[in-house]
């Protein structure tokens, strides 16, 4: 499939949202005002983004909700996030974007991430590389991850959903206490999008997460291995969409990582 057709859709919604929704003065009182804004965002853009794509690509499946953390039936499946830090646009923060991922045969076969703010758009297609398009290069850049071979050099991330269980907030949370005296530095941050691409422009190091999303995860994981990137699963074995945990490192921090997070 080509990339162009995708990559219209994704900035013709993301300029929508940039310029009806989003402005660095966003502020909100409590949760009860957040959920209401989310919804109408949601109500603002979900139908017709769909409605865009399917048109592309009639055939193909949607992951919803329930399949988020399930292993997918064979065929064509969307994987989407209209608004990946749909919390950060709701807070006048620009780390938000949109999120397409289109699935073959279980895996990412085709990757589009626009982020409106900053004008920036990265995209993969499975065996072609990973690129980045930004106002002030004639062509894409190259995408390229870090060169880091030591784990206890590596700046490592992982992102919350924001309504985990309690159960996984705890494990979340003991995992970067004892990887902080492992690796150089250990962050975690919403939207699990920019952690992951932060691999994949090898500003940061591993990124791991318990629990993965299919629509959260799809795109940037196909970026970050065009990029060079290994993806797994916490027990090393090759990540596909409804795998229980992630892990995307480069090639030589791989087995490092596995081992550092082995006891989490």
């Amino acid at each position: 499939m080509e990339l162009t057709p995708v990559i219209d859709v994704a900035r013709d919604f993301g300029h929508r949202l940039l310029h009806q929704h989003w402005s660095p003065s966003n502020r909100l009182t409590d949760r009860t005002a957040m959920r209401a804004a989310a919804t109408a965002l949601d109500e603002s853009i979900h139908a017709p983004l769909r409605a865009a794509l399917s048109a592309l690509r009639p055939g193909a499946c949607w992951v919803e909700e329930p399949d988020e953390r399930t292993p997918l039936d064979e065929g064509e499946w969307w994987a989407v996030d209209e608004v990946e830090g749909a919390v950060n646009l709701l807070h006048g923060r620009p780390e938000w974007c949109i999120s397409i991922a289109l699935l073959r045969a279980g895996s990412p076969a085709l990757a589009v991430i626009y982020e409106p703010v900053p004008d920036r758009l990265f995209t993969a297609v499975a065996g072609a590389g990973a690129h980045l398009h930004t106002p002030a290069t004639a062509r894409p850049s190259v995408l390229n991850i870090s060169p880091k071979l030591d784990f206890s050099d590596a700046i490592v991330e992982t992102s919350q959903v924001g309504d985990e269980p309690e159960e996984l907030q705890s494990r979340i949370g003991n995992a970067i206490g004892k990887l902080m005296s492992r690796a150089l530095l250990v962050r975690t941050t919403i939207p699990t999008t920019f952690p992951l691409l932060a691999v994949a422009t090898g500003r940061s190091d591993v990124f791991w997460q318990f629990a993965p999303a299919t629509t959260g995860v799809a795109a940037a994981t196909l970026i970050a291995t065009e990029a060079g990137a290994q993806a797994s699963d916490l027990t090393g074995t090759p990540w596909r969409p409804g795998a229980p945990s992630l892990l995307v490192t480069p090639p030589a921090l791989h087995e490092p990582a596995l081992k550092a997070l082995a006891d989490l």
